[in-house]
């Protein structure tokens, strides 16, 4: 089975024969700002002045490897480059806080232009548009619902919680535009996050979600996570010749990837909200795991790689799909949601549903 590949020290990638090579750099001060250029010496894109490696070499074998995730500073070679293009592995960028930069996406040899002109059609046409972006929030709101019940049945009271989410799902049914289903995720999201001090056992402040900046511990953890959670899903997404630059639920804008956030909305409450109460109720991560900047709230470098950890842990969790009757891990699933919106689009299957916690 593939894995993810994450790197957190300062790294030089580079290629031999088909492995990839991981050598550590000489200790340096983390890039806390983009400082790129290219090298007139060799065929290289520096994040920062060259230096040379510690000789901690690791060996990965290039076909066992799903995607790469980068965090600090890292050298790439075009030999690099060469190597994951051919086998087709994207490699996500992150910055030294944890905040995503981009993605380096291989050239799909299996694209095809006739998904993406259906994307485009179904986008642009509101009977075609508006079903898909019902399914993908009613999924994603019910998926909040679950998590709240499964504490509501642990002793935490959340009735009058649950019955307003409920009764914002039956709206989403009646919705006539995706404007509408927008505001009532805002409404939803804002009930959630007010039963977060209940399911959360130690006592760490959090009224809202603020982004950018992130504010506070819990603001800090969402944003990672769902930066996290928007890296796989635009792997997943690659793999399966859908462009991520057209989506249902979220619109199409400059820098923006809306297919990546259509589906990351179905999976966050089940993956990185999870993650979240799992890292802070058993005490992985603490007040002391965290630093404020003039940026913002951050994760500090070695606890960024205990939640990775958790994170990691909770896509490879296996689960008993209800509707498919058999088990099936959460990295799968994600896999599988995108097949079955191509499905959807193509006229393999009649009906498009996202995938709801059982």
């Amino acid at each position: 089975m593939k894995r993810n590949i994450y790197i957190f020290s300062n790294t030089i990638l580079s290629r031999k024969n088909d492995s990839l090579i991981l050598e550590s750099m000489a200790d340096v001060d983390p890039i806390h700002e983009v400082d790129i250029y290219e090298s007139e010496h060799e065929n290289v894109i520096l994040p920062a002045p060259k230096r040379e490696g510690t000789g901690d070499v690791r060996h990965i074998p290039v076909e066992s490897v799903e995607a790469l995730y980068t965090f600090g500073e890292v050298r790439f070679n075009t030999q690099f480059f060469r190597c994951v293009g051919y086998y087709g592995i994207p490699v996500h960028i992150f910055n030294y806080y944890g905040g995503y930069i981009g993605t380096f996406l291989p050239e799909n040899s299996e694209g095809n232009g006739k998904i993406e002109l259906l994307q485009y059609q179904a986008h642009c046409e509101p009977e075609k548009r508006l079903p898909i972006a019902k399914a993908i929030m009613e999924s994603a709101l019910r998926n909040i619902l679950s998590n709240i019940r499964s504490y509501h049945y642990t002793g935490s009271a959340f009735d009058n919680e649950i019955a307003e989410i409920c009764v914002y799902i039956e709206q989403v049914r009646s919705a006539q535009s995706v404007e509408e289903l927008m505001g009532y995720e805002g409404n939803v999201r804002q009930i959630y996050y007010n039963t977060w001090n209940k399911v959360l056992k130690h006592e760490i402040k959090f009224t809202k979600r603020v982004k950018n900046p992130p504010s506070g511990i819990i603001n800090s953890m969402i944003s990672f996570g769902n930066s996290l959670l928007y890296a796989v899903c635009l792997s997943e997404i690659y793999r399966t010749r859908l462009s991520p630059y057209i989506g249902f639920l979220h619109e199409t804008g400059d820098k923006k990837l809306p297919l990546v956030y259509d589906i990351s909305e179905v999976f966050k409450p089940i993956i990185v909200d999870k993650v979240i109460f799992r890292t802070i109720n058993l005490k992985i991560l603490d007040e002391d795991d965290f630093q404020q900047t003039e940026k913002g709230m951050y994760i500090k470098d070695n606890a960024r790689k205990k939640f990775v950890e958790e994170f990691e842990n909770r896509l490879s969790t296996v689960i008993h799909h209800k509707r498919l009757n058999r088990r099936i891990s959460y990295r799968s699933l994600i896999r599988m949601e995108c097949f079955n919106l191509l499905n959807y689009l193509t006229g393999a299957i009649k009906t498009y549903e996202p995938y709801r916690s059982n």
